[in-house]
């Protein structure tokens, strides 16, 4: 089996550099040297990540992420960091990141490539790699990778690396870079860029290389309807149980919203609810406005949990024959601020069930490899290297399992290239 990788380095200066090597100088924000993989996944509307349990075989190496990072910082704060990381990429690209639970299966086991029940298509650990200038790996996305390890991410825990958030490496630039790799970004020549091979400092946003890169290959960020306003809003029909639920939606980014319109029933309970649903659908941070039908706000509820969430809007003494207006916006004018969504809406006396999410797996594929083939400061991008199954996971190198493997491997190294 062949399994593709991205390494981020720190601390390590270039064994050689090609002569014929281009350098970017000057006016670089204007230039657009983003490069793909090749690979992406199968269904981007629904790509899910999970952080792995410590104690978790990485070929036979346990991971040790949580009590690594835990012993640097409170879990919320790492985990924030890296939800968003996910985050950015989803507002920059129609794809939804989700954050789901992970049960500790060993790494790269298991039959989908995409969709598995038990953990993130993306699993996020760490385990000690024995290198101090590696900051972490990703494995490539479908098809390069067509097993379960596609775009799991992997962190160095070795003591040599400083991921201490006041004086060390920044872990959520560098979780930006390896979720570009996960969702099939190769370098970018920018050094200004994300994507750029080298860390040289915080980066905390994306630049139009990284943007224009990412939506070269899932598109922009759109949204499927045009109802921007009170005036347009889409009209809901009611069901048999006074239900209306709507998937698919989706906004765009911090100043979109969809607007809807519903007619009370003569049989209504008298009390509405609305429920806007980005949970297990997308990393939006929903928030659901009410309005009557002379534009008056009645009541406004927000969810800001980052990754996701539900706003519930409950409105009583609604009467047969009212008009209400209803608008779906985000909670969020940053990170968070776009995504897929649901919305319910309730007028009778039955529950709402939440939306279950769609059905995005994927068996495991022969890996089809590929990418680039360049060389970049001394490390080569297209390399080829096979290693015993038997070995274990130390020092940089991928044990293999399963069957023998090759890695491609790229650099990301501290410091800007000479």
């Amino acid at each position: 089996m062949s399994l593709f990788i991205d390494r981020c380095r720190a601390n390590v200066r270039p064994a050689r550099i090609r002569a014929t090597q281009p350098r970017v100088e000057g006016l670089e924000d204007r230039l657009l040297l983003f490069a793909t993989s090749g690979g992406a996944w199968a269904y981007p509307v629904r790509v899910t990540y999970s952080f792995v349990p410590d104690g978790t075989s990485m070929g036979g190496t346990p991971t040790n992420l949580f009590s690594t990072f835990n012993n640097i910082m409170s879990q919320a704060t790492w985990q924030a960091d890296i939800e968003k990381a996910a985050a950015l990429w989803e507002g920059a690209a129609h794809i939804n990141l989700v954050q789901v639970s992970d049960d500790g299966s060993a790494i790269g086991s298991g039959p989908d490539q995409q969709g598995a029940s038990n953990f993130g298509d993306i699993r996020i650990g760490g385990y000690d790699q024995g290198n101090g200038g590696t900051l972490a790996y990703a494995f490539m996305p479908p098809p390069l990778n067509g097993g379960p390890v596609a775009g799991d991410i992997m962190f160095n825990t070795d003591s040599a690396v400083n991921w201490n958030p006041s004086t060390g490496y920044d872990l959520e630039t560098v979780a930006i870079h390896e979720f570009g790799h996960a969702l099939g970004l190769d370098h970018s020549a920018l050094t200004t860029a994300v994507m750029y091979a080298y860390y040289n400092g915080t980066k905390q946003s994306l630049t139009s290389d990284d943007v224009s890169g990412i939506q070269a290959i899932y598109g922009a960020q759109t949204d499927p309807t045009t109802d921007k306003s009170k005036a347009t809003a889409t009209p809901l029909t009611l069901g048999s149980n006074d239900q209306a639920i709507l998937t698919g939606l989706n906004l765009s980014g911090p100043t979109d919203a969809q607007w809807y319109s519903v007619v009370v029933p003569a049989d209504t309970n008298g009390t509405l609810t609305i429920q806007m649903q980005t949970t297990n659908l997308s990393s939006l941070e929903p928030r659901v406005t009410l309005y009557n039908s002379g534009g008056t706000g009645l009541k406004l509820v927000s969810n800001t949990t980052l990754g996701g969430g539900t706003a519930t809007l409950t409105y009583s003494g609604v009467t047969p024959g009212q008009t209400y207006y209803i608008r779906a916006s985000s909670a969020s004018t940053t990170i968070g601020s776009a995504g897929g969504f649901a919305l319910l809406v309730n007028l009778g006396s039955g529950t709402l069930t939440p939306v279950a999410p769609p059905n995005t797996t994927v068996l495991n594929q022969p890996d089809q490899g590929g990418g680039s083939q360049s060389d970049t400061a001394g490390h080569h991008h297209g390399h080829k290297s096979t290693h015993n199954p038997a070995d274990t996971i130390k020092h940089g190198h991928i044990v293999g399992i399963g069957d023998r493997l090759t890695a491609q491997v790229h650099s990301f190294r501290h410091g800007r290239r000479p």
